[in-house]
């Protein structure tokens, strides 16, 4: 529940056209699932990244055109992502699990950094927790 909260606390924070904006939170929701079993979550609505993630886009491009992203596109995806995060790091926000799973695509193909569940502020502590993917 700490990590829960403290997401919230950090997406309320942020207002950035490349961030996903935070719609509302709601507690102890009830879901049924499809074996009649029902389950308590909370949950985080988020604005919807219609195009999905970075990830799946790179792998169709590369399907499609036997190549990852033409230089303009990679140029404009990292542009976007730069301006992002240096919108977190100038509000002392650090989003530690950057991917491409966490980096969604709107409508417009522009870039919505995701998921601050591992986020945390910036401070005077060493922070020691793991995060990321484990080789």
């Amino acid at each position: 529940m700490k990590e829960f909260q403290k997401e919230i606390e950090i997406l309320a924070q942020l207002d950035h056209k490349h961030i996903t904006k935070l719609i509302a939170v709601l507690s102890d929701e009830s879901y049924h699932k499809k074996n009649g079993e029902e389950f308590i979550r909370n949950v985080i609505v988020m604005e919807l990244a219609s195009k999905g993630h970075l990830f799946g886009f790179l792998k169709a491009s590369a399907k499609v055109n036997g190549a990852g992203f033409s230089d303009a596109v990679a140029r404009t995806f990292f542009h976007q992502m730069v301006e992002a995060i240096d919108y977190c790091h100038s509000r002392k926000i650090v989003h530690r699990d950057l991917k491409p799973e966490n980096i969604l695509l709107d409508a417009d193909y522009d870039i919505k950094i995701a998921d601050f569940g591992w986020a945390t502020i910036l401070d005077n502590i060493k922070h020691i927790t793991r995060a990321g993917t484990q080789v």
